[in-house]
């Protein structure tokens, strides 16, 4: 990971002087300057509160930024239309959606797949059985194991989750990090905000670890320990 300048790469998800925060409240991060490459696994870490899914939203493009610019490539997000960004990049938000009454299969439908890929992807995360049910109905951990196969569905070139595991199970968390990595290996970026990242520490597919301290941005060695990580936040 490098902070300054692009290799001309399309994917390449770049900061500039970008503040980020909501209206109204003390700024969360200011003036960065940062950037994120490369197929892998790209972990932001930080304590709560530290602005981990005010960042990844911003940098996804659906939350609007206080100040600089989020560039995809060459292009500043705010400029590319809603069509172009999910073909472009999946979001995986904390909590699952609770006020769709589509049901599990009307909602990976929408990615335009094939039923026998959905169908392989449903086997993968153990969803066969709850294909008739409303996404409303769903517990938070089926809720997210539906949007993480829907973000799987949607074959971008990135995919940025938000505290991915906060409702699954061990099982659960073992087969997305499995499919997650096995995603890497064709080539696709991840980007993801966790508190269990010691999930991650060995894993041969991180890319980056970027750690969030006092307002600023510190980018980690992903070859590091957990220990190493946790003196950064």
């Amino acid at each position: 990971m490098k902070r300054e300048g692009t290799n001309g790469n399309e994917h390449v998800i770049r900061a500039a002087n970008l503040t980020v925060g909501y209206s109204g409240y003390p700024r969360v991060l200011s003036q960065i300057d940062f950037q994120w490459e490369g197929a892998g696994i790209h972990l932001i870490i930080g304590e709560n509160g530290s602005g981990k899914s005010t960042l990844i939203r911003t940098l996804a493009g659906l939350q609007k930024q206080r100040g600089g610019t989020v560039f995809w490539g060459n292009e500043d997000v705010s400029q590319i239309s809603s069509t172009r960004r999910t073909a472009k990049m999946a979001f995986v938000q904390s909590l699952p959606p609770r006020q769709s009454e589509l049901t599990v299969s009307e909602a990976l439908a929408l990615s335009g797949r094939k039923e026998e890929n959905i169908s392989q992807w449903l086997h993968t995360f153990d969803l066969l059985d709850m294909t008739t049910k409303s996404l409303c109905d769903l517990s938070d951990g089926l809720g997210q194991r539906v949007m993480l196969v829907r973000a799987i569905l949607q074959d971008t070139p990135w995919i940025l989750l938000d505290e991915p595991t906060a409702f699954l199970d061990v099982k659960s968390r073992q087969v997305m990090w499995a499919q997650l990595s096995a995603l890497v290996s064709k080539g696709k970026r991840v980007m993801v905000s966790s508190h269990d990242y010691h999930l991650l520490e060995g894993n041969l597919d991180l890319r980056s670890v970027t750690a969030i301290q006092e307002n600023r941005l510190h980018a980690l060695n992903p070859a590091g320990t957990c220990a190493d990580w946790n003196a950064h936040i």
